[in-house]
């Protein structure tokens, strides 16, 4: 699930909205301490005008070299956020050239949830990689080295693109953050036998009869999703990453999900096959600022998903009853539209931003039956849509003014 991040200033960056930076990631790790060293380098796109660059960095991170190609060193701050109470480290370059580039080389050891053993886990909830600020889940073109030592394997969103002697290549386009290795000393995997490609990679020395029913789940649920939200834009593979560190579950933009819980049964559990569903369904719903209220635009419409594919495997009854319990909590929870979670307790944002989205989804759904409200996902999907607003005109597009006047109502009620 995609989770709320540090806040930081906007520095009032001027970016046209196709720019997309190219992002160089080195990195070497370092199991026996459960460490690791990186060189970072960003350069933004062409018809990116801005003129200043922040990147926010955990404070926890030791930076040992900044570079930029403006005339001076960048300078690197320790910033308050209030929201978690604690500091970031940001980086602040400005350019007056053409060339945009910055470089940090930094080191560190990740949080202990975040590796184990037998894996180290560099991903979209490691807080290993900088970040614009607002700007986590933008997507960038990367380049992903990883050096790991004599004995140790990496495994990415996909395969590897170059190997030889303990480095690793990768390439991809992917949220800023979501750049992912998994290090470890030994792999299996399962993949399927034919197309969409889609493969299970568990860290450790032995699969389980759960990870085959995984493999399978996770077969019918892009089969469907390829047949109704992804119509236009389906997936052609997918990579489930399962390392075992008990963590937490999110998907990213780049057709992958990581699944840390070691005790995850698709078929004795129907959390846990919702959450697959769920977050596999990022690779669509991922658009959205994670900041604001447009979060339900990732959220709900993940939960929606799931909640669809479980109807579609025959558990209307479990369609139904997961939609209730929902329901049952948006009584009096403040509108969607405008939402800010930091004048609310925690608890607040998923009545909100899950919860009473799925449930104005649902009403959407029983207002325009299913065969126009699953076209309309499709190409909301498809648009990559990233603002309220956006959806409200595909929507007024597809099914009239009334209803964009309809949905507006109940995500402001």
């Amino acid at each position: 699930m995609k989770y709320l991040l540090l806040l930081a200033g906007l520095l009032g960056l001027a970016v046209s909205a196709g720019a997309v930076p190219t992002v160089s990631v080195q990195m070497r790790a370092i199991p026996a301490t459960h460490s690791f060293v990186c060189r970072y380098t960003i350069t933004l796109a062409a018809d990116d005008t801005a003129t200043t660059l922040a990147l926010n960095l955990g404070r926890q991170l030791r930076i040992e070299n900044l570079l930029s190609s403006g005339n001076a060193t960048p300078r690197a701050t320790r910033v308050y956020y209030p929201y978690f109470g604690d500091t970031l480290q940001q980086v602040v370059a400005r350019f007056s050239g053409r060339a945009r580039t910055v470089s940090l080389t930094y080191s560190g050891t990740p949080e202990g949830r975040l590796f184990n053993e037998q894996v180290m886990v560099f991903s979209g909830h490691s807080g290993w990689l900088p970040f614009r600020p607002y700007r986590e889940y933008e997507e960038v073109n990367y380049v992903l080295e990883v050096q790991a030592p004599e004995g140790y394997q990496v495994e990415s969103n996909s395969a590897a693109v170059e190997q030889r002697a303990g480095r690793w290549l990768f390439r991809g386009r992917a949220g800023a953050i979501e750049i992912t290795a998994l290090v470890a000393r030994q792999f299996q995997q399962l993949a399927s036998a034919g197309a969409p490609g889609i493969r299970v990679v568990k860290a450790g020395p032995a699969l389980a009869r759960t990870d085959t029913v995984l493999l399978r789940k996770a077969e019918s649920i892009i089969a469907y999703y390829n047949r109704s939200i992804g119509q236009q834009d389906p997936i052609t593979h997918f990579t489930i990453l399962l390392p075992g560190t008990n963590a937490d579950a999110f998907g990213m933009l780049e057709n992958a999900t990581v699944i840390t819980y070691t005790d995850f049964d698709v078929a004795a559990d129907r959390e846990a096959l919702l959450i697959l569903a769920h977050e596999i369904s990022h690779k669509w719903w991922g658009y959205g600022s994670v900041h604001d209220y447009n979060d339900w635009l990732n959220e709900a419409f993940a939960t929606y998903s799931s909640l669809l594919y479980l109807r579609e495997s025959g558990d209307e009854d479990g369609y139904q009853a997961e939609l209730a319990k929902r329901a049952a909590t948006v009584g009096n929870a403040p509108p969607i539209r405008g939402f800010d979670y930091r004048k609310h307790p925690r608890p607040m944002y998923r009545r909100v931003v899950y919860n009473k989205g799925t449930a104005v989804l649902a009403a959407l759904h029983t207002r325009l039956g299913t065969e126009q409200f699953v076209r309309l996902l499709a190409t909301v999907a498809a648009r990559h849509v990233r603002s309220t607003d956006e959806l409200l005109a595909v929507v007024e597009q597809q099914a009239g003014l009334k209803t964009r006047a309809w949905l507006l109502a109940e995500i402001s009620r």
